[in-house]
């Protein structure tokens, strides 16, 4: 009634979005065992789905609105369950899909009373209930005669059963909602980032603007981070770097054990260590501005730095990047400036133990057809020369 009324605040509004994104980010990433033909038919439809309440949760993030904390936590908890039951024959998971795909047709009736309540122009803000537009019914009549014909290689008392979990947790999900419970407004990681999981941000408006700024900068230092992991990427930095403002409030050997962790995990996906240092530099200085201790996090930066430069002088971790730089010249494009950097700095990485690092460097210039086979070699090949004796 609310939202026909025009009177849903759009903090309930990004709530439903944000709760919805976790719970089909879950269900996209757990449906292995179902049918092939379900699991190709489906996959991409949830993807679409999902990059559409990204796109919607996108365009509203300068508000910084914050969440509501039961909601949050029942879409955990569904997502929580959706990771259990995807271990299981796929019946339940189906169902749990089924209702899911069909708030796709109820999107459709709500999407001109979201469009007026909260006055949105341009389609932007309300791409998840436009969803596939006039396409929609044509997109169901297709899913559900799929699982029609899947009906034989399932448990149908699973499916029913999943059906009516699946529903009696959006249920409880969009009671959660509205009217806001009081004393209930939150920022949570997963307002950042769907897919972040349940960790702490800060709760502070300035600070937890401090974090998203530095995150930004960072990336935009480094193109690597937008040519590889794209908005996905751009999410996870948000939330990163949201939960690394939380630990200046920690212990300075908690924060320590903290940043290296997170170091070593970023580092074997593909992101050096050294990246994680620019990271807390320009941590350190946003939090600065508005007056946070950062003392923590500075004598942990400054151990990093100086552990790393006892191995590789700057001297020599310079003059490798000039060496890298003319050697990848004419192989590369001008707009990939960092790649030298990001080559040695990797290469650091498997000095100290991290070798999965350059692994997965190698391995996207390689398939994005960046440099070739012969050129990584070679450029190894100087790496090795230049900075293998730095052990």
């Amino acid at each position: 009634a609310a939202l026909v009324d025009g009177a849903l605040p759009l903090q309930s509004y990004l709530a439903q979005l944000r709760g919805l994104a976790v719970m089909l980010s879950a269900v996209s990433h757990n449906i292995a065992h179902t049918p092939p033909a379900v699991n190709e038919y489906v996959q991409p439809i949830l993807k679409a789905r999902f990059d559409m309440l990204c796109a919607d949760l996108a365009f509203f993030s300068t508000c910084l609105i914050p969440d509501i904390l039961p909601a949050v936590q029942l879409s955990l908890e569904m997502a929580r369950k959706i990771c259990t039951v995807s271990y299981s024959p796929p019946g339940k998971i189906l169902g749990y899909i089924y209702v899911l795909q069909g708030t796709a047709k109820g999107n459709q009736v709500h999407l001109p009373d979201i469009v007026r309540c909260f006055d949105l122009k341009d389609q932007q803000g309300s791409s998840f209930y436009r969803g596939m537009g006039d396409a929609t019914e044509h997109s169901w009549g297709e899913f559900a005669a799929l699982m029609n014909c899947s009906a034989g290689d399932i448990s149908l008392d699973d499916a029913v059963q999943g059906a009516v979990e699946m529903y009696d947790a959006l249920e409880q999900f969009h009671l959660s909602l509205y009217p806001l419970p009081e004393g209930a407004s939150v920022f949570t990681a997963t307002a950042l980032n769907p897919e972040a999981g349940d960790h702490p941000v800060p709760q502070n408006p300035l600070t937890l603007q401090a974090a998203l700024r530095a995150g930004r900068r960072c990336r935009e230092e480094f193109s690597y981070y937008e040519r590889r992991y794209g908005e996905r990427g751009r999410r996870f930095t948000d939330s990163d770097a949201a939960w690394l403002a939380t630990l200046a409030e920690l212990p300075e050997a908690v924060v320590a054990s903290q940043v290296l962790w997170l170091g070593r995990l970023l580092s074997v996906r593909g992101m050096p260590f050294l990246l994680m240092e620019r990271q807390l530099e320009l941590l350190i200085e946003e939090l600065g501005v508005i007056q946070v201790s950062v003392a923590a996090l500075q004598t942990v930066l400054s151990d990093l730095q100086s552990q790393r430069r006892s191995r590789i002088p700057q001297s020599r971790f310079d003059e490798t990047c000039r060496i890298v730089a003319e050697r990848i010249s004419s192989h590369t494009d001008s707009d990939f400036a960092g790649l030298p950097f990001l080559l040695v700095a990797a290469f650091i990485d498997t000095l100290a133990g991290i070798p999965e690092c350059m692994t997965s460097v190698i391995t996207w210039l390689q398939d994005q057809s960046i440099l070739t086979a012969e050129i990584v070699e070679t450029v190894q090949r100087d790496l090795y020369l230049k900075l293998y004796d730095c052990r």
